[in-house]
């Protein structure tokens, strides 16, 4: 565990060096490319690859389940912190912002390699089901009615937009497409899935480096506004899932995959939905890099609880 977090430690240390280098290319651009290019090409080999492999079973369901069950928790408890205790020493797009931090994790970007390091590299499509199969078409419905409420951007809405944006994400259509190629029979050649293995090893140290270049550290005056949000998504949401999860799950290896995804720190991509609904960006990249560092401290000791 200390091995794995010394690894993250120095990829984001990477990336905010990189915004002390001068006459580099901006940090913001260089951060977009690295989205667009993880997102609609490594991702997608990634889960092509592990999916057209995996052992399909209950995973399918609980997995999913778990995910949703888990925004919906850190939805609840963010949104009586946030829109009913402290609203009054809030603006509107710093509830917005917080609420994101609160309900969404980064299971993928994070999730990934700490998952596989603690459980198994067999246990490397529980992530991706987490994410793409629960919390993202949840983050493009429900997410996009928080952001639009709170932010100070005028933009019309449709949740059937969202819902179809979700469906046709490219790692959503390589799950499909795994899934079908695993359940019909088709024999993907070994070539290709080593290579989609090998696309796949980029993602994490490339996102964990673009995380690094939007990180911002919290002023002292904001921390007791964000300390909820990031106790809820590392302490919280695991423990309110852990009965759930356990009555669901019956395979051991599952049970911990899952339990560390919901213990995962803030998700990066909320940041496109402040930029794009006019949400507070400052406040969501403070929120975003205080749960990454107390999920350090909480990570290892829910992998030490994990039976």
């Amino acid at each position: 565990m200390t091995t794995v977090f010394l690894q993250i430690g120095l990829l984001l240390l990477a990336g905010i060096i990189y915004r002390r280098v001068p006459d580099m290319i901006p940090p913001a651009d260089v951060r977009r490319v690295i989205a667009s290019v993880v997102l609609n090409i490594f991702i997608p080999m990634l889960t092509f690859g592990v999916m057209c492999r995996a052992k399909i079973n209950t995973d399918l369901l609980t997995v999913p389940l778990i995910s949703a069950l888990s925004v919906l928790a850190g939805l609840a408890a963010g949104w009586i912190v946030y829109a009913r205790i402290l609203h009054k020493q809030l603006d509107p797009p710093a509830i917005g912002s917080l609420l994101l931090a609160t309900t969404w994790c980064n299971a993928m970007y994070m999730g990934l390699p700490i998952t596989t390091a603690i459980v198994g590299e067999h246990m490397s499509h529980i992530p991706i089901m987490f994410d793409y199969l629960g919390m993202t078409p949840l983050l493009f419905t429900a997410g996009t009615l928080i952001s639009s409420h709170f932010g100070a951007a005028a933009e019309q809405v449709s949740v059937g937009r969202g819902i179809v944006r979700a469906l046709t994400m490219p790692p959503t259509l390589a799950i499909a497409a795994g899934l079908i190629a695993n359940l019909t029979g088709v024999e993907v050649p070994d070539w290709a899935v080593l290579a989609c293995g090998a696309a796949g090893k980029v993602v994490a140290p490339l996102m964990l480096f673009s995380i690094g270049l939007t990180l911002t550290i919290p002023s002292w005056r904001s921390i007791p506004l964000l300390l909820p949000s990031a106790l809820i998504r590392t302490i919280a949401v695991p423990t309110i899932m852990l009965p759930i999860a356990r009555y669901v799950i019956v395979d051991p290896d599952v049970f911990r995959s899952v339990l560390l995804e919901c213990a995962m720190p803030s998700m990066m991509l909320t940041m496109v939905f402040a930029e794009r609904f006019g949400l507070d960006e400052s406040v969501l990249a403070q929120a975003i890099l205080l749960s990454t560092l107390l999920s350090i401290a909480t990570l290892p000791q829910i992998s030490l609880l994990l039976p």
